[in-house]
Parts: structure tokens; sequence; C-alpha cells
């Protein structure tokens, strides 16, 4: 029997190349299916290397330093006070305006009975001054018109104690009194001790205006136990800038001499103005203003 003739096979690294093929093919078309995903490795983080420049710092921009306020130097000790009375207020709620804007204490006297007097006062004692009735009394000169709420000698003392009382309600919140004229009715011991009554039993204070040498109201009113003052300069009888601030200059040496002085200027645009001039002034000689209540004894 004549043998099987025998077929050589095929190498055997033509085998496995043949399978790795298989493989690979049957890899790429399960990815291109989507049934198999493929992801990148993550990379590891690689460090700067030597040759890179370091982060640079933020920049710093300084804050600007305004420069210092500069400083103002200390008013002088006081040396002594005055008191600054603005009377025949009531007229006029403008120059009152004036007198406040001086942002001082002083003190504003009204005349009962004119067309702004409450409100004046008001307004006044708002603004934190002192406020007094400025109370009028029979001059000598008969040709002078009191107005309303005027005392007279003719008057009986009953009469002259409701008339008091009636200005001073006409006017709530004063804590003082002064005369207004008054150089007949302040020489007069009976006419004054019906006044000063008024003023006792409504724990005011009295300031004698001192419009005649024959005063006796100051004395009157120390001896019944009521504080007072005494006016020592009026301001303006002549109604001129120049006189004013002569005037306001003598106050301050008056007040520098005895210790403290009591001035009286009407409520006017004028005088309000030459005093706001002149404040360094007082401040410079150590004169502090006060309100005339703090000058009564």
């Amino acid at each position: 029997m004549a043998k099987r003739r025998r077929v050589p096979g095929a190498p055997p690294w033509i085998a496995a190349a043949s399978a790795v093929a298989v493989i690979g093919l049957a890899l790429g078309l399960a990815t291109a299916a989507g049934y198999v995903r493929w992801e990148p490795r993550p990379q590891t983080a690689v460090g700067p290397s030597r040759t890179s420049q370091p982060p640079l710092a933020p920049r710093i921009v300084p804050t600007p330093v305004p420069p210092p306020s500069p400083v103002q130097p200390p008013r002088p000790q006081p040396v002594g006070r005055a008191a600054i009375i603005f009377d025949d207020a009531g007229g006029s709620l403008e120059d009152l305006e004036e007198i406040i804007a001086l942002g001082r204490p002083v003190t504003v006297a009204v005349l009962p009975g004119l067309r702004y007097s409450r409100q004046v006062a008001e307004r006044a004692r708002t603004a934190g001054l002192e406020v007094f009735l400025h109370l009028p009394l029979e001059p000598e000169d008969p040709g002078k018109a009191l107005g309303p709420g005027g005392i007279t000698v003719a008057m009986a003392d009953a009469e002259i104690e409701r008339s008091v009382r009636a200005s001073l309600a006409s006017m709530p919140g004063v804590v003082g009194v002064n005369n207004h004229m008054g150089s007949k009715g302040t020489a007069d011991p009976r006419v004054m001790r019906a006044v000063l009554r008024v003023v006792k039993e409504r724990h005011l204070l009295f300031v004698d205006s001192v419009t005649s040498p024959r005063t006796v109201a100051g004395q009157m009113a120390a001896e019944m136990g009521i504080r007072v003052a005494s006016r020592q300069i009026f301001l303006d009888n002549e109604d001129d800038a120049a006189a004013i601030r002569a005037q306001l200059r003598r106050l301050i040496a008056l007040a520098r001499t005895r210790g403290d002085a009591v001035a009286i200027g009407h409520a006017q645009r004028l005088t309000a103005q030459v005093l706001g001039e002149m404040l360094g002034e007082f401040d410079s000689a150590g004169i502090e203003l006060v309100p005339a209540s703090l000058l009564a004894r």
C-alpha cells in the first residue's frame, strides 16, 4: 500500500501573527461600535523647570495719607467775662437771625406787644439764647412813646403789677427783666417796688439799664433779694460801625479790669455784624461772652 504524501504545515510565527491580526481587527471594530471606550492615561504633572521664572509678587500701591490739619492755637484762658444784651427786639425776625448767627451766648430782650414779639422770643430760645422781657418804663421826655405794656408813674401799684404780669404772660420762658427807657420810672421807689414784686414772685432776675443817674432799681432789687446786674456800656448810641467798634473795645478793656461787665445794644443788623467781626478780639483778650444771668448777683 502506498504511503499518503504529507503536506508541510505553515511555520508557527505565521500562525501567531495571524492571531494577533485577528484580535486587533476585533478590537478596532468594537471601539468603532462603541463597545470599548478608550481614555488617555492621565499625565503626571511636571514641575517647573529650573530655568522657569518665579511668579511676580502683586504690586502694592501705598494709600496716600492726607497732610495733617493745621493745629489751631488754643484760646487763652478767660481773664474776664462780658454779657451783651440786645434789646428793643420784637420788631424784626431778620435782625434776630443776625444775632443768632454769632454763635455766642448773648441775651435778647424783647419788647411786649410788638408784631413779632412772641415769635422772636420763641426763636431766640430755640436757638439757645437767653430771653428777657424788655419792660417799657416812663422816661423823663414826655415826647417818647412807651408803646404796649408801658409803665407810668401815674399808675397805681395794682395796675403796675397787673400790666407786668400781662407782659410776662405774652412771652413765656423769659428768665429776666430789664427796663426800656425809664429815666423817670426807675427813679421812683414806689413804681420800682411794684415792678420788682412781680419779678420776685416769678423768680426772675433784673438788669438795670441805668438810663438815669438817679435810678433806684438796682439797689431796690438787691434789697428785695432779687438777683441783679447793672449796665456799664451802651454799644450803639451812635448808629455807626466805627463808634460801635470803639464801644466794644471799651467793653473788652472794662471786663479785663473789673473781671466782668455788662453792655447793652440794639437788636439790629449793624450792631450784630460789628460784634461778629470783633469776636476774635474778645477771644485774643481772654474775654468770654456769657449770658447776662451769669453776671447777676
